[in-house]
């Protein structure tokens, strides 16, 4: 684990720190890179002009939304969707897990943390609050829109942020700790990087992270 370079408060986890940290939260990094790999092939499945031009952006999120609440939802995890936030939950290891796209500084050590690339509401701020633990320790300074959907969550919130451009795909699964003033996740607390190549390159010698189950779903492009 090593200290982030512009937040010294974040701890980022790669390499072999990140193997550890996923088995500590019985998450499989195979899994976490080929519901990244799904999203980039589905972001190019779009046809434009036919699609809605919003397709694209759309299914490159929604597909690893699919993916890996199918996935860990057959290792014992569970899924619901307060006012419409995507979690799937274990209750055995006590958080939830959500997909966001990320901006450019996803997945990767940078001048500054990786942001959300859309904003993200009242429920974040409950999960950010519950992450910080400021519900335990200062619940009467939580705005009253997040103290109004208290016990929604309970567990703290993990974000599988993802960033795919035309050339390249970047993951990480972080513990988000603030938002910006326009609703934007900008700082976190954890942050395990998930080295993701494109889908038909070559697999490098790395060793495979994930100790669990063997769970490769296939990814194909549609023609």
């Amino acid at each position: 684990m090593e200290p982030a370079s512009d937040l010294p408060s974040c701890i980022v986890h790669k390499g072999l720190a990140a193997r550890h940290k996923l088995r500590e939260l019985s998450v499989p990094l195979e899994l976490l890179i080929e519901a990244a790999q799904q999203g980039f092939v589905e972001r190019l499945n779009a046809e434009p002009p036919f699609d809605p031009v919003t397709a694209p952006g759309t299914d490159a999120w929604r597909y690893p939304v699919r993916m890996l609440r199918k996935a860990l939802m057959e290792l014992g995890w569970r899924i619901d969707n307060p006012r419409n936030l995507p979690l799937v939950i274990s209750d055995e290891k006590k958080i939830n897990i959500t997909v966001s796209s990320g901006d450019e500084f996803t997945g990767a050590e940078g001048p500054r943390q990786p942001r959300s690339k859309n904003p993200k509401g009242v429920l974040m701020e409950e999960a950010i609050a519950r992450n910080t633990r400021q519900y335990d320790l200062f619940p009467g300074s939580l705005p009253v829109a997040v103290q109004k959907f208290d016990q929604t969550i309970t567990y703290k919130t993990w974000v599988f942020l993802i960033y795919i451009t035309d050339e390249e795909i970047r993951a990480e699964l972080s513990l988000p700790s603030s938002m910006d003033g326009a609703d934007h996740v900008n700082r976190w607390a954890e942050r395990i990087l998930i080295p993701v190549s494109l889908p038909d390159a070559e697999v490098s010698d790395e060793p495979n992270f994930d100790e669990g189950p063997d769970i490769r779903p296939v990814v194909t492009l549609k023609i």
